[in-house]
């Protein structure tokens, strides 16, 4: 991989349009015979690869207490559809702030040193990692607290960085104090940064350990880390609207490990793209088609592997004891006949939505010609 530091100029052409859809349907097949791809890497590359977006067409709702129409496009809801990966972002994000407690939130970013990275490829550790945060978190708060308290997680698997490389960090969105034995919220805004990291260190080490870590290893990062891992707070501290937390960690739920905005050159062997360091300093990477591929398959998960779980207060059957009133702005009905997934409620007001027609085409754009637009498909659908 050849690097190139540069100014402010992101893109070598602003006009190049190029798409990672573009660069799979040149470069797929080829791939296929000469590198060994699993199954569900496979069907999430097929499926983006048999995906026309917004025109594949769309359910149409109707919601009486709004008096809008709501639409809803089918995707193929591939890992790696820049298009259909961002609508489930949405959607993602407008569940979640509808499911939060009405508490405050921080959002914590936690990883391990780079030369653990390896041993994090097995999904099965990978599971760990993220169970390991959960521990982390309720021993603290309750020591900070000096009770018994469980911590509301909620923790969203990032495994690459914007280089496409493999780095496994955990984004976290967790409750500002936790729920004692009586369901009493007890409120806890002060996380001493220095010991905290401590505690990372310690429950990640410990988990992996279990999961085949040598213990001379854990040895090694307990001496040459005496700090603690890497943990990092959000700036802006306490977040009390869950609207805004989840749309920025929303940005990081299912979506591929680059943008298109992002890819300035293709010509059927080498792909050319740019990213912005933690130091606002763009980066142009420039590689062979096949390592660009095998860098963005290398982050699809196994079909039955959960990138965001939650945990303690927010765990499912745990979260109804605590007698806050939480549910879901956005129920979904998997529909996989069809590919995508089928809105029951309304996003804006959450009264239930009433199914309209199926469509073929995407809605037009003068809403004067809607009623007729849903007339007409509902008559060709009918005959």
């Amino acid at each position: 991989m050849d690097k190139e530091r540069g100014g402010k100029d992101f893109c070598e052409d602003k006009s190049v349009s190029v798409s990672v859809r573009q660069i799979l349907s040149c470069c797929w097949g080829e791939y296929c015979v000469s590198h060994v791809v699993g199954d569900y890497q496979l069907r999430e590359v097929e499926k983006a690869l048999g995906c026309y977006g917004n025109k594949n067409g769309c359910f149409v709702f109707y919601c009486e207490r709004c008096g809008e129409y709501i639409f809803q496009s089918m995707g193929c809801n591939s890992r790696l559809c820049s298009c259909c990966g961002k609508r489930y972002a949405d959607q993602w994000a407008v569940n979640l702030s509808g499911a939060m407690f009405g508490v405050s939130h921080r959002h914590f970013v936690m990883s391990v040193p780079d030369s653990l990275w390896s041993f994090l490829r097995d999904w099965d550790v990978m599971r760990a990692y993220m169970d390991a945060a959960i521990k982390a978190f309720e021993d603290y708060f309750s020591l900070i607290v000096r009770r018994s308290v469980r911590v509301g997680v909620i923790v969203v698997l990032h495994p690459f960085g914007k280089d496409m490389r493999f780095q496994p960090h955990l984004h976290l969105l967790l409750t500002e104090g936790g729920f004692d034995n009586a369901g009493v919220f007890v409120k806890c805004c002060y996380v001493p940064a220095d010991g905290f990291r401590k505690k990372w260190q310690y429950e990640v080490l410990r988990k992996l350990q279990e999961a085949g870590l040598p213990n001379e290893v854990a040895t090694l990062m307990y001496e040459k880390y005496r700090k603690g891992f890497y943990v990092w707070l959000h700036k802006r501290g306490t977040i009390n609207h869950s609207k805004l937390i989840a749309r920025y960690v929303g940005r990081y739920v299912r979506h591929p490990a680059i943008a298109n905005s992002r890819i300035t050159f293709f010509d059927g062997k080498i792909v050319k793209f740019f990213y912005v360091d933690h130091e606002d300093r763009q980066v142009n990477v420039e590689m062979a088609a096949e390592e660009f591929i095998t860098a963005l398959i290398q982050h699809i998960p196994p079909s039955q592997f959960k990138m965001i779980r939650y945990y303690g207060a927010y765990a499912r059957s745990v979260k109804g004891k605590y007698g806050t009133k939480v549910r879901s702005s956005i129920k979904q009905l998997n529909l996989s006949h069809f590919g995508f997934e089928k809105l029951i409620y309304c996003p804006y007001c959450h009264h239930k939505l009433g199914f309209v027609a199926y469509c073929k085409k995407p809605p037009p754009p003068n809403k004067e010609k809607l009623e007729y637009w849903i007339e007409s498909s509902n008559q060709k659908t009918r005959n």
